[in-house]
C-alpha cells in the first residue's frame, strides 16, 4: 500500500471566512496515474492564521484512503477543523466524504457519493449530500486530462442561527483538468456548479486551483487558490470567499 503523508504549512494568510456553502473538491485527491491499482491513502495537518470579519487561527487534519480496481475507483475522505475566533469558544467544522464510481465505457464512469458535513461557525448544525451520475473523460493524453462530470444531489441541511431546515434537490456538475507539461509539475484546476433544480438563481460555485512542483523524488510543494460563491446565503455570510495557501507534500 502506498501511503502519501501531506503535511500543509500555511506560508499566506487567505482571507474570507468557512463558506456555508462549502463543496468539497474530490478531484485533487484522485489516483493520477492509471496504472495505479490497489490501496492507496493520504494525510495531513494544516495550520492557518486568517482575518475577515473576525480574526482565528485555525487547525486542520485531513485523511484520503483509496481503493482503485482495474474497472472501479473507492473513495473515502475526512477532514476535520477547529477554529478559535475572536470573542467565541473553539468552534469546529468537518465533513467526511464517500464516492464510487465504476467503468462503463473507455470515456464514461458512473459515479456514487454520500457526504456529511457540519460547521459550527456558520450555523451549520448538519448537511447531507446523496447524488449519483455520469463522469466523462474528455481526452486521452497522460499530460492533459480532461474530465466532466454532472450529478443528480438530494441535500438535507439543518441551519442554527435560525433554527431552519432545508431539503434540497441540486445539479452537481464539474469541469477539472490536469496538467503535467513536465515530470516534476503539475496543475490541476476544477470548477463546480450546483444550482437547484426547482430555482436556478439559487446556486453555488467554486474553483479551486492547484499547482505542484517537486522539490526531490518525495517533498513536493503545493501552492492552491480557492475561491466560492452562494447566490443566495444564509444571513450573515458573504457570497463570495476565498483563500490562498502553500503547502508541502512528502511521499513515502
Amino acid at each position: 500500500m502506498k501511503i502519501v503523508s501531506a503535511i500543509a504549512v500555511a506560508f499566506l494568510l487567505f482571507t474570507g471566512v468557512p463558506s456555508q456553502a462549502q463543496i468539497v473538491n474530490v478531484e485533487r485527491k484522485r489516483i493520477s496515474s492509471t496504472d495505479s491499482i490497489g490501496w492507496f491513502g493520504d494525510a495531513g495537518l494544516n495550520f492557518t492564521t486568517a482575518k475577515s470579519t473576525v480574526e482565528y487561527l485555525s487547525l486542520g487534519i485531513n485523511t484520503g484512503i483509496q481503493r482503485k480496481g482495474r474497472n472501479s475507483l473507492f473513495l473515502f475522505l475526512t477532514d476535520f477543523n477547529l477554529l478559535n475566533a475572536e470573542d467565541q469558544e473553539f468552534a469546529n467544522n468537518a465533513f467526511a466524504h464517500i464516492r464510487y464510481n465504476t467503468k462503463v465505457t473507455k470515456v464514461i464512469r458512473w459515479e456514487f457519493f454520500n457526504q456529511v458535513q457540519y460547521n459550527n461557525l456558520t450555523s451549520l448544525n448538519l448537511r447531507y449530500l446523496a447524488g449519483t451520475g455520469p463522469r466523462f473523460k474528455l481526452t486521452p493524453y497522460e499530460s492533459a486530462k480532461f474530465y466532466w462530470g454532472v450529478a443528480y444531489m438530494y441535500e438535507y441541511e439543518e441551519l442554527t442561527n435560525p433554527m431552519i431546515t432545508y431539503r434540497d434537490h441540486r445539479l452537481s456538475s464539474y469541469f477539472s483538468f490536469t496538467l503535467t507539461p513536465v515530470e516534476n509539475i503539475s496543475f490541476v484546476s476544477t470548477t463546480y456548479v450546483q444550482p437547484l433544480l426547482r430555482y436556478f438563481s439559487d446556486y453555488r460555485l467554486l474553483n479551486e486551483n492547484v499547482l505542484s512542483v517537486a522539490i526531490t523524488g518525495s517533498l513536493t510543494l503545493d501552492i492552491k487558490f480557492q475561491i466560492s460563491y452562494d447566490a443566495l446565503p444564509p444571513e450573515g455570510v458573504p457570497e463570495t470567499t476565498y483563500k490562498s495557501v502553500n503547502g508541502l507534500t512528502y511521499e513515502f
